[in-house]
């Protein structure tokens, strides 16, 4: 029997509002990260940063076409101004060869903690440690499965250098993955971010301003296993050209990019990406 889907909100109806949606607000939002590489950029001490996200993946191949929506909830509190906790709720709906699964996805907790800045003319250079913790929320009975039905670990380094015009960022993360229901535990992942970002226009610190980012994102994950002997077609790295760009007017920003798979080296046969889509609102008070 097909699970219910989530009642009263469409995942594709919020990702439609918030790629049209920014209202000016009171006092001017700070960060400007990428969209998909973590970065040092940090709330400030005593600060909240509220977001709200849209995504949409879809991978194919090997007779399997699994797609996957998700909106999701984001609270950042600047614990001081270097220190910062996070938590992220997200609510996901998939699709795996017509068989539709929707409800409460993993839950994740991270912390940021920024070691490394310094300040001169026009530029910033920051470095920040990430830790972060993934709970087995989602429900892995399902078909496609909702969560990993495991407590998941990951630790990065990440480091930025804005300037007026222009923005380098790069991130290396490790992601520890333990057992998960029935037994399979998913490879150990690791991530490489290069990101690159340009200010078209030098607006002044109350116009609304955007940032152009061009990331490259190289995922590689080792094998899974279940009940300890390794499954053969899983694993292996995937790389992604990812443009996109970050708005701000005041304290609120809108940032938006797609994921676009442009190398691979997976084992065996198995399903693999087509693309993945992000947006997301901010709002900083």
């Amino acid at each position: 029997m097909k699970p219910a889907y989530i009642p009263v909100i469409h995942l594709t109806w919020i990702g439609s509002l918030l790629a049209a949606g920014i209202v000016a607000m009171v006092k001017p939002a700070d960060a400007h990260n990428p969209i998909f590489t973590p970065g040092p950029h940090l709330v400030y001490g005593g600060g909240i940063e509220m977001t709200a996200g849209y995504s949409r993946d879809r991978a194919s191949g090997v007779g399997d076409r699994e797609t996957g929506q998700e909106a999701e909830f984001e609270l950042e509190y600047g614990l001081t101004p270097d220190w910062t906790a996070e938590m992220e709720l997200p609510f996901v709906d998939k699709d795996l060869n017509g068989l539709g699964a929707s409800g409460l996805g993993d839950i994740v907790l991270r912390s940021r903690y920024r070691f490394f800045r310094i300040d001169t003319p026009g530029v910033q250079r920051s470095a920040a440690i990430l830790g972060q913790l993934k709970l087995p929320t989602g429900d892995d009975d399902s078909t496609p499965r909702l969560g990993s039905g495991s407590t998941d670990f990951v630790g990065g380094l990440l480091y930025g250098h804005e300037s007026r015009r222009w923005y380098y960022n790069l991130a290396t993360r490790y992601r520890l993955n333990t057992k998960g229901g029935g037994g399979l535990e998913k490879g150990d992942k690791q991530f490489l971010d290069i990101v690159g970002g340009v200010r078209p226009a030098l607006t002044g610190y109350l116009e609304p301003d955007a940032v152009v980012f061009l990331e490259i994102n190289w995922e590689n994950a080792g094998r899974d296993s279940l009940n300890g002997a390794d499954v053969a077609d899983t694993g292996g790295w995937e790389l992604f050209l990812s443009p996109g760009v970050f708005a701000t007017y005041r304290n609120v920003a809108l940032r938006t990019g797609v994921q676009i798979p442009i190398a691979r080296g997976l084992n065996g046969a198995q399903p693999e990406s087509d693309y993945r889509f992000k947006a997301e609102i901010k709002y900083t008070f």
